[in-house]
């Protein structure tokens, strides 16, 4: 009785996804560009070389990339050096090098299982490079422990 019992259920399952298909509707498909900027092409509104500018325009540009670039090196016990170079081309952010310290300082301070740091030196500057001037900082920190509770 109970292979009946599975192949009904079986039967069962199979109809009711065959039923659930059939009701879906028209199904839809991921495109590359939206239907209106499609549409406007094909009207003459917007040619294929602008929609190809856009898409090199947003590739460069890239909103989703981080802005800027850390890298950290250890000078001691508690004891960094950082160099920050912000990305050639950005919309903005040129007072943010100082959050961008403290946010990393903040971070290796509660990994590091310390209760505080040091801003030692903090210095922003921009280099002229071609084709994009590009702003960079250097900082220096030094975290802490407790001196009231130690072990913390």
């Amino acid at each position: 009785m109970r292979p009946r019992r599975r192949a009904l259920t079986a039967l069962y399952a199979c109809a009711a996804l065959l039923a659930g298909c059939s009701s879906a509707g028209p199904a839809r498909t991921s495109a590359w560009f939206a239907p209106a900027s499609v549409a406007m092409m094909m009207q003459g509104n917007t040619s294929a070389y602008s929609l190809l500018g856009a898409g090199v325009a947003y590739l460069a540009y890239d909103p989703l990339a981080p802005n800027w670039e850390i890298i950290e090196q250890p000078l001691g016990e508690g004891h960094f050096a950082m160099q920050l170079r912000q990305r050639s081309i950005n919309s903005g952010g040129d007072g943010e090098a100082r959050q961008v310290v403290a946010r990393r300082a903040n971070l290796l301070m509660r990994d590091g299982g310390y209760s505080g740091y040091r801003l030692l030196r903090l210095e922003e500057s921009v280099e002229s490079t071609r084709p994009f001037a590009q702003r960079v900082a250097e900082a220096e920190i030094r975290l802490q422990r407790s001196a009231t509770f130690p072990e913390f």
